[in-house]
């Protein structure tokens, strides 16, 4: 698979003018403000960011240079009342998170891998789930990322623990660039650079 380009260079943010600013300089409107606010205040930021960290350091090497273009990070989307972030790629939703509903303990996230890749990685579905307690390992068929793909689900803390495993890592990544392959995110609008910049930790890469 054949790496998304071209992209922007490293650490920038594309503006509607065509040009390149920094992520701290790119100007936030006032309900991106508000629901970020809100997030950071409330007891589900450190899981959304240490999630959507874990998820973008495994799938997007260099992901500060192609945010708002080839993926969008939302912060409390209008969605549903359970969704809390989502990377979303083209028209697809990769990573979502999700606050706890009835019955279940803590933040939870899926995520969406290259079916094959984990398959030949793991040697078989059993084997998958064994190394990766916690979580569910479902095939799914999301619009927009093909047939070759695989559902992750679970605790937050779990997804973060499987997206370290180089072999989830290499699943995810796989199908991200297939994605990104396709085109930009059509989802920029939605795109939260105030919790992207927690998310990166504002970090310049080297």
């Amino acid at each position: 698979m054949g790496r998304v380009s071209p992209l922007p260079e490293p650490d920038r943010a594309w503006t509607g003018a065509g040009r390149q600013r920094s992520l701290r300089e790119v100007p936030v409107s006032a309900i991106h403000h508000h629901k970020y606010t809100r997030l950071s205040r409330g007891p589900y930021f450190e899981p959304v960011v240490a999630t959507a960290r874990a998820y973008l350091t495994a799938a997007v090497p260099g992901a500060p240079a192609s945010a708002g273009v080839y993926w969008a990070l939302s912060c409390l989307p209008a969605t549903t009342r359970w969704r809390l972030s989502a990377v979303t790629m083209r028209i697809t939703d990769m990573l979502v998170i999700t606050r706890p509903r009835p019955g279940e303990t803590g933040v939870q996230a899926l995520a969406i891998v290259q079916r094959s890749a984990l398959q030949e990685g793991f040697g078989y579905r059993r084997a998958a789930r064994d190394l990766l307690p916690g979580l569910d390992i479902t095939d799914s068929d999301y619009h927009g990322a093909g047939p070759d793909q695989a559902l992750i689900r679970g605790p937050w803390q779990d997804l973060v623990a499987a997206l370290t495993n180089p072999l989830v890592a290499e699943a995810a990544r796989l199908l991200a660039e297939q994605v990104m392959a396709t085109g930009r995110t059509l989802h920029w609008r939605g795109h939260n650079h105030l919790l992207t910049n927690d998310v990166l930790d504002d970090r310049q890469p080297e």
